[in-house]
């Protein structure tokens, strides 16, 4: 969780999202793109992996990766909520990101647990 705390912070959380609020001033927003920063889809991927072994309460990995996509950009500079819910099958879960109910990025992936008492 590398990103955590330094690129985002969880400033809300319930049985089925997370709120997040970027930092703005993080290194990566300075190369995407300067000017105009949006938060990279490849960091949106991450935070919802990492946000699922929290969720979880065990280190999971992405195996697969599913009809990601992303609407709309995803700005710095406004808190995000990532929804989560189970899908099928049994180890997979759908992510969406959405800012004021407008949904800006979603994907399921299926997922395998890291933690080697599993």
């Amino acid at each position: 969780m590398l990103l955590r705390d330094n690129l985002y912070h969880v400033i809300a959380q319930d049985d089925s999202s997370f709120t997040i609020r970027f930092n703005a001033q993080h290194p990566v927003f300075a190369g995407h793109f300067p000017n105009y920063p949006i938060v990279p889809g490849a960091c949106l991927v991450q935070i919802a992996e990492d946000l699922l072994s929290e969720r979880l309460g065990k280190s999971v990995a992405f195996t697969s990766v599913h009809n990601l996509k992303f609407r709309q950009p995803v700005y710095p500079d406004k808190d995000i909520i990532l929804g989560l819910k189970k899908g099928e099958p049994l180890n997979t879960f759908i992510f969406q990101f959405s800012i004021s109910n407008s949904l800006n990025a979603s994907f399921s992936a299926s997922y395998m647990c890291l933690d080697t008492d599993v």
